[in-house]
């Protein structure tokens, strides 16, 4: 690879701003408006002025150098180290699963499915590697960040004692591997070949069916560890990689280029089954795929290296191709797959039925519901002039009022693929207009008044969202603030920092009732993930022409279930 899709990006995206300070806590100040009482504004206030007088300087300096030095994003790689300290199980605390529309899926037998969908994602792989795949572009073709598409292949978030890190396999174009789960068994089934073929149809297909008619399957499923709590799943990763064996295998999954799970069970595989499993998964790596007997088709991704809209991206590039005819040699081919094997003690199994146990308790955590609206779409609210994104979200926030007769914080995430290593920017969408037109509405209200205080709402979200795509977010400002406290002498190196980022209040303007996504695909039926806060929700959306999708995830203690 030349760099097609990284460093020569450099000269065709430009490079993520560093917001001004004087910027950043003016927003911040104003952000407390809609959701403190006027008590809490003062304190915080004063907060951010005895940080913005002392300490607040020297580390916006050391993050100006920070963004000096490189050519790169700044901000990504603090939004990747973030969440690799994250301590809690992936399944729940990091990763996004969806499901495939069945309107979007060829009428196809279990096995078959599944080997197309490994041809078409060795394809994709190479047509990478290769430089072949045209870059994206939005919708007024200006270039898109491509950074994230190398990760999504023979990729692995290994757990580590306080941290992770990320595994990357070198990208070759020979001899590459697929992950094949079955019946708690693991296998490796070739995928291209030492001459840089990819397996026919036939070869797939025969690896697959061999691989479900075996009747020996292991007791203990090794990938169990991967949704243990990640300081617990690293010392059973340690342990069981202390025998070299165990580790040869390890090593051959990481290198894999995905896992492709094949499921038993005869009823649509629901996103929550894809997100949570709780068997079958390994949940740090970073692309996994289910595919079930019904046939149902989803899809998993860790979400340390890669966002959500890139992912969709590469579904919806192999889902589309499994309509492409067969070549004249796929009816030829030899299967090529091996099983993997264990060498297991009495501790290593004990644990591994622990993890097993622990990872289905984790799935009872979370319920999810979803709903389609047929009636209402993206194309009624633009020919009466309204952004159907920001419609949304004050139906959101309305959603909330009427529900806790309060105010907390909602967000959205934001697409910054238009900077070179763009990643998310977080939006908060609670604002003074939204209030201002949902207590109207509250009280009964129904007049030109209400209507215009609507309009400003629509219009206020709308600039916000302009705003925060333009590199000029908080949310990712305050946290190279803080991590530039915490590399440079900590607490009390900084103790106005310290207090402003350990403040009640501060937390309480960023903690979410409402995590919000939107989804702007046809591919899927239902998208996923953990909310993410223990009392929030998360909420995942797709607007298309003539249909709205909605998701939403609860956890089992919160006061309302997801379906209500």
């Amino acid at each position: 690879m030349t760099g097609k899709y990284s460093t020569d990006l450099l000269t065709q995206l430009p490079k993520l701003p560093l917001p001004e300070l004087d910027d950043t806590l003016t927003r911040l100040q104003n952000r407390g408006i809609p959701l403190l009482g006027a008590s809490q504004q003062k304190k915080l206030a004063a907060q951010i002025t005895s940080f913005k007088e002392n300490d607040a300087p020297e580390l916006q300096a050391l993050l100006k150098q920070r963004w000096a030095e490189t050519n790169a994003n700044w901000l990504s790689p603090l939004l990747r180290h973030h969440a690799l300290i994250n301590r809690e199980p992936l399944q729940n605390g990091s990763n996004f699963a969806f499901t495939v529309s069945h309107d979007r899926l060829p009428s196809l037998d279990q096995v078959t499915m599944a080997a197309k969908l490994l041809q078409n994602f060795a394809d994709q792989y190479l047509a990478y590697v290769s430089e072949k795949i045209p870059v994206d572009t939005n919708s007024d073709n200006q270039p898109q960040d491509m950074d994230q598409y190398g990760n999504f292949f023979r990729t692995q978030r290994q757990a580590n004692i306080s941290r992770d890190y990320s595994q990357r396999t070198r990208p070759t174009l020979t001899n590459v591997a697929a992950t094949i789960i079955y019946h708690n068994t693991a296998y490796q089934v070739r995928l291209i070949d030492h001459a840089g073929r990819v397996s026919t149809l036939h070869s797939l297909a025969e690896s697959l069916t061999q691989i479900m008619q075996e009747t020996v399957t292991d007791t203990f499923f090794v990938g169990a560890y991967s949704g243990l709590p990640r300081n617990t799943a690293a010392k059973l990763r340690s342990h069981l990689a202390s025998n070299q064996h165990n580790w040869d295998n390890l090593t051959r999954i990481s290198n894999s280029l995905l896992v492709l799970t094949l499921e038993d069970a005869e009823v649509p595989l629901t996103a929550q089954a894809t997100l949570l499993g709780p068997q079958n998964r390994f949940f740090d790596k970073t692309t996994q795929v289910i595919v079930s007997s019904e046939p149902s088709l989803g899809f998993v991704f860790e979400h340390s290296q890669i966002d959500e809209l890139p992912a969709l991206k590469l579904a919806d590039s192999v889902v589309s191709r499994l309509n492409q005819p067969e070549d004249q040699w796929d009816s030829k081919g030899k299967p090529h797959f091996e099983r993997l094997t264990w060498e297991l003690d009495h501790y290593t199994k004990e644990a591994l039925s622990e993890a097993d146990r622990n990872n289905g308790a984790v799935a009872k955590h979370l319920t999810f519901a979803s709903t389609t609206n047929s009636t209402f779409g993206a194309n009624r609210l633009q020919k009466i002039g309204i952004d159907p994104d920001a419609f949304l979200q004050i139906g959101f926030a309305l959603a909330e009022f009427q529900a806790t007769g309060g105010w907390q914080n909602i967000s959205e995430l934001v697409p910054m693929r238009g900077f070179y290593q763009g990643r998310t920017e977080t939006l908060s969408t609670i604002d003074l207009e939204k209030k201002q037109f949902i207590e109207a509405f509250a009280t009964g209200q129904r007049d030109a008044a209400l209507k215009q205080a609507f309009n400003q709402a629509i219009t206020a979200h709308t600039k916000r969202v302009q705003f925060v795509s333009k590199g000029l977010g908080i949310k990712g400002h305050l946290l190279g603030l803080q991590e530039m406290m915490l590399r440079n002498g900590g607490e009390k190196a900084f103790p106005d920092a310290a207090n402003l980022f350990s403040s009640d209040f501060f937390n309480e303007i960023f903690t979410d009732f409402f995590t919000t996504i939107n989804v702007p695909s046809n591919l899927t039926e239902s998208f996923v993930s953990a909310p993410s806060h223990p009392t929030g929700y998360g909420i995942y959306y797709s607007i298309l022409d003539s249909q709205l999708k909605l998701t939403v995830s609860a956890w089992q203690a919160n006061s309302f279930t997801a379906q209500e």
